[in-house]
């Protein structure tokens, strides 16, 4: 198992990030995929059509979340649990 570790602007952004990817009841998660980034931030879409904003530190953040989030819709990897802790969300990931 792997972690890793997005550095948010704050501390509200890292649990709003931690929440969107939380893993739901049937183990998988409720983001269908990536709407856009621009610089520092990244725009989540849901299952249920709706869009959320997340702002990063700087768009390395951006890009490695938006890696992570591709492979886990294409079925690449599972995320296993989010934890937030100041300003880092930290996603637990494995590879299938």
């Amino acid at each position: 198992m792997k972690t890793e570790t997005f550095e948010c602007e704050d501390s509200y952004e890292a649990k709003k990030l931690a929440g969107l990817l939380a893993v739901q009841k049937d183990n998988s998660i409720y983001v269908s995929r990536i709407a856009g980034a621009v610089k520092n931030e990244i725009i989540i879409m849901l299952k249920d059509k709706s869009s959320h904003s997340v702002t990063l530190k700087d768009d390395k953040n951006v890009w490695r979340l938006k890696s992570l989030v591709e492979d886990v819709v294409a079925g690449k990897k599972t995320i296993s649990e989010c934890l937030c802790k100041n300003h880092d969300s930290q996603v637990r990931i494995s590879t299938q």
